[in-house]
């Protein structure tokens, strides 16, 4: 994937230039060269439109994804709407704060320029993030809003591998993928189970073997009872992993009952939980914007998101239980020796078919979402909270979290508004990055505080 290339355009009257000007330029040059992104920029201020139209071609040509615009001194005015109209991409200002100089002189103006822009990106439909600071700590200002249009670029390049559709009756798994590709520009590839089955009766020897050392690798121990269900598993998940090369796929949705039992011998919960691991973000039960968050979210952190089902919760302490049957990635255990694969404790009646990885999930600060549709849009639903030591008192994967928030006032909002009952956690405090990403992408937050 082409690397997160960020443009830099520093503006200022041609009258108010000076060398202690274009210190500011460089200086915030440099420090923007410390992130982990590509920077495109000139070699000097920018204070004439046409200077302002060649720097917009100029970025374009090399391919930024975003455009950070520095208000070194106040422009001329004329200048925002050339850059609003020539590049179409992302637009974040920056100011720098600024005292008064011998003789009473204001040498910059700086947050003023930037206050004159966004009136004007407004009137002309743009929208744009701001932040503010000296041009020595750039990098660590622009980091977030940087990292969350890198999200939104990632998004629109995902390719999200459903397999089989939804499961029966989950008419929360549902997706418009018109609507998906025409909002957040993540597309869609319909797989058939069957090839997935096919491919994994086709790999050779060698694929195979490596598949089922992976599954060994995933967890501590093995019920005897599963010993003959580490090598489909290994083949489910060395199948999968090819399928993704050969579509080009960077996540999945996958319908994981009720027909993988029948027609493999094994559910893929545990393989399921193997991809995530890897980075190959997938969810369950055919769910595509849960996929779609989980990417978001994996993003945003650089961890593992755990997708999930609320199951309980406590007013009195203010906690809830989220859970899920054995599908989370061991990545993200309490302790690794908990780890244990074993036989599905639902699939035809329990404990006949693995393949599931049982285990609680480690403590954290967490943060809750779940995206879904909401009339012609989307609305995302965001809790913070601090996951708690959980010990294994129930089968499958429980994570018990204090919320920062009411609980209930989290499950009246959920059950009150309609929302699904799949959600995904990260550990990880990014619900600020969240309601930016909503912002940018004209979803609906939903933040219960």
């Amino acid at each position: 994937m082409k690397k997160f290339s960020v443009g830099y355009v520093a503006l200022s009257k041609a009258s108010w230039v000076t060398p202690e000007i274009d210190r500011i330029r460089q200086q915030t040059l440099e420090s923007l060269k410390q992130l982990p992104f590509e920077i495109l920029h000139g070699n000097a201020l920018t204070t004439t439109t046409a200077e302002a139209s060649a720097a917009c071609r100029e970025l374009t040509r090399q391919g930024a994804n975003a455009v950070i615009v520095h208000f070194a001194t106040f422009p001329v005015g004329a200048i925002i709407p050339v850059i609003a109209r020539e590049l179409n991409v992302p637009i974040l200002l920056f100011s720098t704060p600024e005292k008064a100089l011998k003789g009473g002189m204001w040498a910059q103006n700086s947050f003023c320029g930037a206050n004159m822009a966004v009136h004007t990106l407004r009137k002309m439909g743009r929208k744009c993030g701001f932040f503010f600071g000296p041009a020595s700590e750039v990098a660590a200002l622009a980091r977030k809003p940087l990292n969350v249009l890198k999200c939104m670029t990632d998004l629109a390049a995902t390719k999200i591998g459903l397999v089989g559709g939804r499961v029966p009756g989950f008419y929360t798994s549902n997706c418009d993928e018109m609507r998906l590709r025409s909002s957040i520009g993540t597309e869609v590839e319909i797989i058939d189970q069957l090839e997935i089955v096919d491919t994994a009766g086709k790999l050779g020897e060698e694929e195979a073997r490596r598949g089922a050392e992976e599954v060994r690798r995933s967890c501590a121990s093995f019920c005897k009872s599963v010993e003959k269900d580490i090598l489909p598993t290994g083949k489910l998940y060395e199948a999968l992993k090819k399928t993704a090369a050969k579509y080009g796929l960077t996540s999945y949705a996958i319908r994981c009952w009720p027909e993988w039992s029948d027609v493999f011998g094994i559910a893929p919960c545990a393989t399921i939980g193997m991809l995530n691991n890897t980075g190959l973000v997938t969810s369950c039960e055919g769910d595509v914007l849960g996929a779609v968050l989980m990417k978001a979210q994996a993003g945003l952190s650089g961890g593992i998101p755990f997708f999930a089902d609320l199951i309980s919760f406590d007013y009195a302490k203010n906690t809830s239980v989220f859970w899920h049957c054995g599908a989370a990635p061991s990545a993200l255990c309490r302790n690794f020796e908990e780890t244990t694969m074993r036989q599905h404790f639902r699939v035809d009646g329990g404990d006949k078919k693995g393949m599931v990885n049982e285990f609680p999930l480690k403590p954290g600060p967490i943060t809750m979402a779940q995206l879904d549709e909401d009339g012609d849009g989307y609305r995302l639903l965001i809790a913070k909270g601090t996951a708690l030591d959980t010990k294994p008192f129930v089968r499958g994967n429980p994570l018990n979290i204090r919320f920062d928030c009411s609980v209930e006032k989290m499950v009246a909002t959920i059950m009150n508004e309609g929302f699904k009952h799949h959600y995904s956690l990260v550990h990880a405090d990014i619900a600020d990055e969240l309601r930016d990403l909503c912002k940018w992408l004209n979803i609906k937050p939903v933040e219960i505080q």
